[in-house]
């Protein structure tokens, strides 16, 4: 496993530990008040899952989109520096 992908894996285990430390503590909140859930279970869970689905979707649609639109880097076999033959002489950087 990659560094990179190793971190994207710890920092959505973080966000899922933070989501069910903050459900119980609701959960702990509502049995200490007396208070009934303000939806049916399956309800809300429904929405959850709703909710869950509808980022993911609209997450994948604005990478999809957004690589869509950008156009493609240059190929190196392109550039003057590297083409077989090249005399190019490249501009010197003052110091």
């Amino acid at each position: 496993m990659s560094g990179a992908t190793r971190a994207r894996v710890v920092a959505s285990g973080r966000r899922v530990l933070i989501s069910f430390a903050a459900g119980l503590a609701m959960g702990a909140l509502y049995w200490i008040w007396d208070l009934r859930a303000p939806a049916p279970a399956l309800l809300g869970l429904t929405g959850l899952l709703g909710i869950g689905l509808g980022e993911r979707a609209a997450t994948a649609l604005g990478t999809r989109i957004a690589l869509h639109r950008t156009p493609p880097p240059p190929s190196r076999a392109d550039a003057p520096e590297t083409a077989p033959g090249c005399t190019c002489v490249q501009p010197s950087t003052p110091r």
